[in-house]
């Protein structure tokens, strides 16, 4: 997961399994479980997987698509394939467009083919959720958990982006802060900000949500959300740097919590692509 909305849709989903089902597939009352099955001895591993029952009846396969791939359907496929195999209960895909970027024609709900006819043949479906084409305002009402991807939904028509952003942003914000205890509505706010950084750069999804008017606290929530996105490219290197050259030591670790500015974060990211060591890493700093 390289990119810090995939981490943030995951983390939403395991969250709020309940509240993604009725979002994207229908309500259910039925014991649910985080499905956290690595298929990446095949392919990579699937963005989250929600099993219903227990004893277990079915399980639902989200995956979240942020720009166009033309092989996306064979992954679908392949992952509803494996968590079959796995569990041996019937599987339904879905994968959630973020964005119009997303869409491919390739991306049509199907994998159809066969080799020669009466030879046998792969007939397979899955479902497609173009999120842009969900009214904000319908997801600004949905459960907690989608709050955050209103900001990902259509807006109003004539309404300029930015202010039409900055509406999602104000609307959201005082959702939580009526319904749910500052850590919660923090947390969730900070996702929403990561999403935002779909539809336009991060710097003007700064202004979006310094353009919100918060009653509840006298720290500002950018504050917090400036925090988290440091924390969040900070475990990106740890990571990233641990496959490229081993675990960072204390040293190394010391110096990534020394560092406070998301632009230096970010290009030492960019550097972790081009040198063969962690103290290259740091050469320049």
């Amino acid at each position: 997961m390289s990119k810090p909305f995939d981490a943030t849709l995951k983390d939403l989903g395991r969250e709020h399994p309940r509240h993604f089902l009725a979002a994207f597939d229908q309500p259910t009352l039925a014991p649910l479980s985080s499905l956290n099955v690595d298929l990446s001895t095949v392919t990579t591993a699937a963005d989250l997987v929600i099993g219903l029952g227990d004893p277990l009846q079915e399980v639902i396969q989200l995956d979240f698509q942020a720009s166009a791939a033309a092989w996306k359907h064979a992954d679908t496929l392949v992952y509803n394939a494996l968590l079959y195999r796995h569990y041996h209960v019937p599987v339904q895909s879905i994968v959630i467009l973020l964005r119009p970027q997303a869409a491919h024609a390739n991306l049509n709900g199907a994998v159809n083919y066969s080799a020669r006819p009466g030879r046998g043949k792969m007939d397979f479906a899955y479902q497609t959720v173009p999120l842009w084409e969900r009214p904000a305002e319908e997801l600004l009402a949905s459960e907690l958990g989608i709050l955050p991807l209103a900001i990902l939904g259509r807006l109003p028509e004539g309404v300029p982006l930015l202010e039409g952003l900055t509406g999602v942003a104000q609307r959201l914000l005082e959702r939580l802060e009526r319904e749910v205890p500052p850590e919660q509505a923090r947390r969730l706010l900070t996702a929403a900000f990561v999403l935002t950084g779909l539809r336009v750069r991060r710097d003007i999804a700064r202004d979006v949500f310094r353009g919100v008017r918060v009653r509840r606290e006298s720290d500002t929530y950018m504050a917090i959300i400036d925090e988290e996105r440091e924390d969040e490219a900070r475990r990106f290197l740890l990571l990233q740097g641990q496959e490229r050259f081993g675990p960072a030591d204390e040293s190394i670790r010391a110096r990534l919590e020394g560092i406070t500015d998301l632009e230096r974060l970010e290009h030492l990211g960019l550097r972790l692509l081009r040198v063969s060591g962690w103290q290259e890493l740091f050469e320049e700093f």
